[in-house]
């Protein structure tokens, strides 16, 4: 599995959309079964300019996205939608 995050998904207009991070305890038999993750967390230089890929725009739904944002910028708006900031 593989969790994108939220600037891939703007990138891409929501082919890759980003989902919520969570682990959830097993139950039952399987609760005592290993279990293995391995994280790798990555982010642009703050200047890097996210703006929908061409390819990933059709006609419909139009562009989710009309004006393109920084990464720093990106960043701040989902902590804030957060409430971390």
């Amino acid at each position: 599995m593989v969790n994108v995050g939220d600037m891939l998904q703007r990138l891409t207009h929501h082919m890759y959309p980003s989902t919520m991070h969570r682990v959830v305890n097993s139950s039952g038999g399987d609760a005592h079964k290993p279990r293995y993750s391995a994280s790798f967390f990555l982010h642009s230089n703050p200047d890097f300019l996210i703006d929908v890929l061409p390819a990933c725009i059709d006609a419909e739904p139009p562009n989710r996205y009309p004006e393109a944002i920084t990464a720093q910028a990106s960043l701040q708006q989902r902590l804030h939608e957060i409430r971390l900031i």
